[in-house]
């Protein structure tokens, strides 16, 4: 069974937010800090074994220059990135990335269960950046089943914010702005590491009960992606990638996690981490980037998502522009909208699609068609303060919008084929909504800042509210659902 089911078409998203430095009508970062008291957590006996830590340091290459709509060649520095945490030292394949499609294999015969007898598992995952963690929100009961320290640090120094789900729902990592750092969990203790040897799993227990980050089995592993110098320059886009398929052995193999950040002013740069180990293969320049948010030093990459053909895009905030890397070349394209795009958010859908959320500029939501390499506004969605955006199966296209625009605070729904407006959402409680993930059930899952998520049913609109302590810069793929929707049928 898995957390997959039902997912198939949802589409791909990814979403951004501003960091430290923000503007007219955003919720800042520095945020209400509260500690939870260290304690032992709950025991699961282990199904994995000790490993090796895997450490090293990191290198960066040098930029090249790239026209808008034109490929260039990326510099790209083999490098290595420290990182602390344990993994499966033994094994080529990550155990979270074990699938649990139907494939059938011409030579052997094997057949890979089809995802039936319902669903395993389900989780949003929500960054609380003021507190340095993340918590695990089960989407089918709707309770917070754990939280986990994103970093070291053990605080809102680390600034967490930007997650991704891999393609099975087994792990999350996400980005530590402040610190500087990755960070991989794993969703279920199958996965999780016997760090002790005590032959059992000590993980979270509850929301209220956090493990010293050394203690916490369900961490795999952190990685040091960069030094931040200014408030926007530590990591933001990440994503993992769509890792391929063996039929041999039922698994997904090669998984890889791309994360985004700054390595000096102006200069962008996205690294490709091998999701086992953390370890960081190789660093790919963005050229070009424009300096926005920031005058002096600009913003890192933005957000970050995978297409269907397995193309990484990021985009750069408050801009015009779409980037993308190839993953087996490195080569870098820059894609510039001709219209006043000031991206915020920005998801892909099944098709390959791009949709952003723009925040001023035109202030409406745009699409950008990489086939033809074409550009369209939204009729009737303009002057808002769009900031998330996510694709479900059913053809819609969500955008989290806050107030001060001219639809205010709430959720807009766009028909993506039509590309027309369906209607907009309100809520009784609304403070700053950001981040929207699809989950297992094809629910919308809207993370407002101000310390709650809401569940909204696509089809009949009936919303229910969930407390979630602490202030939530979280953005990306929340859920899972992004390579879920775009991975082969």
């Amino acid at each position: 069974m898995s957390s997959r089911l039902g997912l198939r078409g949802v589409g791909a998203w990814i979403l951004a937010s501003a960091a430290l430095v923000l503007v007219g009508g955003c919720s800042g970062d520095d945020g209400r800090g509260s500690g939870d008291a260290s304690a032992s957590g709950t025991t699961t006996p282990a199904t994995g074994s000790t490993s090796d830590t895997a450490s090293s340091s990191s290198s960066s290459g040098s930029a090249s220059e790239s026209d808008s709509g034109t490929a260039s060649s990326s510099s790209a520095t083999d490098s290595t990135g420290t990182s602390t945490g344990t993994s499966a030292s033994t094994s080529t394949t990550d155990p979270t990335a074990t699938t649990s499609d139907t494939s059938t294999s011409g030579t052997t015969g094997v057949v890979c269960d089809d995802m039936g007898g319902g669903v395993e598992f389900s989780y949003l995952w929500v960054s609380n950046t003021d507190h340095g963690s993340i918590s695990k929100v089960n989407t089918l009961t709707l309770a917070e089943e754990a939280r986990y320290w994103s970093d070291p640090a053990q605080s809102g120094a680390a600034d967490p914010s930007r997650t991704s789900v891999n393609i099975t729902g087994r792990a999350v990592v996400v980005s530590n702005r402040g610190a500087g750092t990755v960070t991989k969990v794993a969703a279920t203790p199958q996965d999780c590491i016997d760090k002790n040897g005590n032959g059992m799993i000590d993980t979270s227990p509850n929301k209220d009960t956090l493990l010293n980050y050394a203690d916490e089995e369900c961490i795999l592993w952190t990685t040091k992606v960069s030094t931040p110098f200014s408030g926007g320059a530590g990591p933001r886009g990440t994503t993992f990638n769509l890792p391929s398929f063996n039929q041999q052995t039922c698994e997904y193999e090669n998984e890889k996690v791309w994360v985004g950040y700054l390595v000096g002013p102006g200069q962008a740069q996205m690294a490709r981490l091998d999701s086992l180990t953390g370890a960081i293969e190789v660093t790919v320049d963005l050229p070009n980037w424009p300096v926005t948010a920031d005058a002096t030093n600009g913003y890192a990459p933005y957000g970050a998502a995978i297409d269907p053909q397995g193309y990484v895009w990021t985009t750069a905030v408050f801009s015009n522009v779409a980037y993308r890397i190839d993953p087996n070349t490195l080569e870098v394209k820059r894609f510039d909208s001709p219209n006043a795009d000031s991206h915020y958010g920005f998801g892909i859908d099944s098709l390959g699609r791009l949709w952003f959320a723009n925040w001023q500029g035109h202030g409406g939501v745009s699409m950008f068609d990489p086939a033809s390499e074409s550009w369209i506004v939204v009729n009737g969605s303009g002057g808002n303060l769009f900031r998330g955006v996510a694709t479900d199966s059913l053809g819609n296209v969500w955008i989290s919008s806050n107030g001060g625009g001219a639809l205010g605070c709430g959720l807009l729904q766009v028909n993506a084929d039509a590309q027309s407006i369906v209607t907009f959402h309100t809520f009784d409680q609304c403070g700053t909504p950001l981040g929207i993930g699809i989950d297992v059930e094809k629910k919308v899952w809207m993370v407002d800042y101000s310390g709650w998520a809401y569940q909204i049913d696509p089809v009949t609109y009936e919303k229910k509210l969930l407390p979630i302590a602490n202030d939530h810069y979280t953005y990306s793929d929340i859920t899972g659902s992004g390579l879920a929707g775009i991975k082969p049928g």
